[in-house]
């Protein structure tokens, strides 16, 4: 009985993912991290580690694990994935159309003890682009097996209110290579949102996103909005998303999901063996509406992933920043090799490699590493700076009860010119548009921030965290994160007296070294099932963090801030 009831259920779950189609999986939904789990615990390599996914993707790399094998916590994850892939769609009408929508109402309370020293979005552990908005409308529309649309519209605080202080830039230093030092002076109307803005909604002691001023709402939206179109093997979408290359625990290298979305042009066609991406990411560059010359940047990435065996997986990627005046076609070939588009300010290349491997089951070794700038032999050493970072980890996946339990040890290093350069960067601006009286009543603020390493270079990163996972049930997890970082960020010039970075390798270069320690728990349950809800769950997480300035010469620490935050919520689906 139990054989025939496995296999009709296989036999059901199989004719499901037929019907599978173009929708893109959003990086919040638990596949990704249920897919990761369960290939370790069968002894496979991660499926893929570019997403986001479609459903046809993930639903390819759903075939490759036996249904009927799986027992327990095992077969609850595979069933969290069918039902992931299944809420991807509501209504079918006849003809193969189907559609969705969906209202998320979320309401969250924030509170922590330290509001004078952790005054800004970038101070708590909680950011911005992981608190929910109060209300957000998801809108899914499919053709199968070729076509799907989707937006959200949302209505939630901004990046920056009415009533935050933001930084207004003065000129005395550069933003990477976006605001180089002889350009300085043109951008004397800047607004910046930054580490140093003292934002209102990260000050106040208890504070929650039961936004009452509509001037306070998120005027950039949608966060995402996608247009897919592909087959059972290859996708083309054009649209903003996050985006995501590794399973870094702490932050990929080349692209990382920190930040809330991109506007991209994307390729990829996939089997179980290889997988081929071709991906352009179209940066915002209207703060330069101060200059004269009017340019544009594209960050033009190609990535090949190979599964060569079942317990291994490995990427290369050669990327390169693309800044110009004139759009030339000549140049978006994905096939060509990017570094041999040397027009070197036209270009700026980064070379990627990331590679997995499942030695045992539910164990796995996995590392990435970037190479931003090196200094080939027959060059002067010493007319730039070497950029390059890396990362290493281990990992245990295991059953524990009535749930997976995901332990993993990473560190990470960068270092110092990582991502920087004379004329052409690694890091993006992006304009949020609202209202704040502290500036004049500006429409327009900045943030700068970047694609990769959410902590830049000069930075030696290690991080221990655990995760005990009760499929379609909810989640504990804890993790304690130790950052180390030197003076060099994007507001330091790295350009010598020649012209080209020659800041130098030096980690943590006159002994000054930033401290910081993240100790944070988290929760998440959801409750049982009401009719007229698809779902609703509660959620919580509590972070200390100590940070302090180590000074090498005088081996003395100073500046010594704390903080426990807290933050608790509720969010429900209709």
């Amino acid at each position: 009985m139990g054989k025939r009831f496995a296999c009709l259920l296989s036999l059901f779950l199989s004719m499901a993912m037929v019907t599978a189609s173009q929708n893109v999986v959003p990086l919040s939904s638990p596949l990704y991290e249920d897919m990761e789990l369960l290939y370790l615990l069968k002894g496979k390599s991660i499926p893929s580690g570019g997403k986001p996914w479609t459903d046809n993707q993930a639903s390819l790399y759903l075939k490759r694990i036996a249904a009927d094998s799986l027992k327990g916590p095992e077969a609850a994850l595979y069933d969290e994935i069918v039902s992931e892939l299944d809420r991807q769609k509501r209504w079918d009408v006849p003809g193969g159309f189907t559609f969705g929508v969906w209202m998320d109402l979320s309401a969250e309370m924030y509170s922590h003890t330290n509001s004078t020293d952790f005054h800004a979005y970038t101070d708590w552990t909680y950011r911005f682009t992981d608190r929910k908005p109060l209300a957000r409308l998801r809108m899914n529309f499919t053709v199968d097996p070729f076509f799907s649309t989707y937006c959200d519209l949302q209505y939630g605080y901004g990046l920056y209110t009415s009533e935050d202080t933001l930084t207004k830039y003065d000129g005395s230093h550069v933003i990477g290579a976006l605001v180089p030092s002889e350009d300085k002076t043109k951008y004397s109307d800047l607004v910046l949102v930054d580490g140093s803005s003292v934002q209102k909604l990260y000050t106040q002691n208890f504070s929650n996103n039961l936004i009452l001023k509509s001037r306070d709402f998120d005027f950039q939206w949608p966060k995402r909005a996608i247009l897919s179109l592909g087959g059972s093997n290859w996708n083309f979408n054009f649209g903003r998303d996050r985006l995501d290359w590794g399973n870094s625990h702490i932050g990929n290298m080349v692209l990382d999901d920190h930040a809330d979305f991109h506007d991209y042009a994307r390729f990829v066609t996939f089997s179980p063996y290889f997988t081929y991406e071709a991906l352009s990411i179209f940066p915002d560059w209207g703060y330069q509406y101060q200059q004269d010359s009017r340019t544009f940047r594209v960050f033009m990435l190609h990535r090949l992933e190979f599964r060569p065996a079942e317990k291994v997986t490995f990427t290369l990627s050669e990327n390169v920043m693309y800044k110009d005046s004139v759009f030339q076609l000549q140049y978006l070939n994905p096939s060509f090799l990017y570094h041999n588009l040397n027009v070197r300010d036209k270009f700026n290349a980064i070379a990627y490699v990331d590679a997995s491997y499942a030695f045992l089951p539910g164990w796995n070794l996995y590392g990435q590493f970037a190479l931003d700038q090196a200094v080939a032999p027959n060059e002067d050493k010493d007319a730039e700076s070497n950029a390059w970072g890396g990362l290493g980890g281990i990992e245990w996946i295991g059953v524990c009860g009535k749930g997976i339990l995901r332990t993993a040890l990473e560190g990470a290093f960068t270092l110092p010119c990582m991502y920087r350069r004379d004329g052409i960067d690694f890091i993006y601006s992006r304009r949020y548009a609202g209202l704040n009286d502290s500036q004049g009543g500006s429409w327009n603020a900045q943030l700068f921030d970047y694609f990769g390493f959410p902590y830049g270079g000069d930075a030696v990163v290690v991080k221990w965290d655990s995760k005990w996972k009760v499929p379609q049930k909810g989640s504990l997890s804890m993790a304690v994160t130790l950052l180390l970082h030197g003076p060099m960020d994007m507001y330091v010039d790295v350009v010598g007296s020649s012209g080209l970075t020659s800041y130098g390798t030096t980690m943590f270069k006159g002994g000054s070294v930033d401290a910081s320690l993240f100790v944070t728990f988290c929760g998440c349950y959801q409750l049982p099932k009401v009719n007229f809800l698809e779902s609703w769950g509660v959620y919580g997480e509590a972070a200390f963090i100590e940070k302090t300035h180590y000074d090498a010469t005088t081996k003395t620490s100073s500046d010594w801030r704390n903080d426990l935050q807290l933050t608790i919520g509720i969010t429900t689906t209709i």
